[in-house]
């Protein structure tokens, strides 16, 4: 029986629990990719990271392809929201995401967070975190009020507290 969570192979992981090095993949802080430290600039290698990220039962970030898993470095969010938009309005709100990851998904308003000065929410089924970039980010701060020293957004017809993580 196949689970929702890719594995790392076994192989991959005698190796760690050996100490031996393998390459390094990381997705920084940014959203940029690396190899052993030398960025990528081919950005169909990009699209392809970002389209294959994953997270093994365990919470470790994979590039995740068929039956290719390989363990990556995720500095801050494996997944970035490049864009929203409001469709309706009132509690018929909907709010919905572009994501690095190649897909579209309605924002979970009850998963938004504050945190190193940028807003994230919860992504792919609640499995994965998701950071807002600039411009997403201004968009949702239009709805931002301020009450007695707490912040909260106005969405979907609902006034929601953000919270510092």
């Amino acid at each position: 029986m196949e689970t929702d969570f890719p594995e790392i192979p076994e192989e991959i992981l005698a190796l760690l629990e050996k100490g031996e090095q393998i390459d390094e993949i990381r997705l920084d802080k940014d959203g940029n990719w690396s190899h052993n430290g030398q960025p990528f600039t081919n950005r169909k290698i990009i699209d392809f990271f970002n389209q294959s990220i994953n997270i093994t039962a365990d919470g470790t970030h994979v590039i995740h392809y068929d039956r290719y898993t390989y363990p990556i470095v995720v500095e801050d969010a494996p997944v970035f929201v490049t864009g929203v938009w409001f469709k309706g309005f009132g509690k018929w709100e909907k709010i919905n995401l572009n994501l690095t990851n190649g897909t579209t998904e309605l924002l979970d308003i009850h998963s938004i967070f504050f945190k190193n000065s940028t807003l994230y929410c919860r992504v792919c089924k609640g499995r994965m975190v998701a950071k807002f970039r600039h411009s997403p980010f201004y968009h949702l701060l239009e709805r931002l009020d301020e009450v007695d020293g707490a912040f909260y957004l106005s969405l979907c017809g609902e006034k929601i507290q953000i919270h510092q993580d």
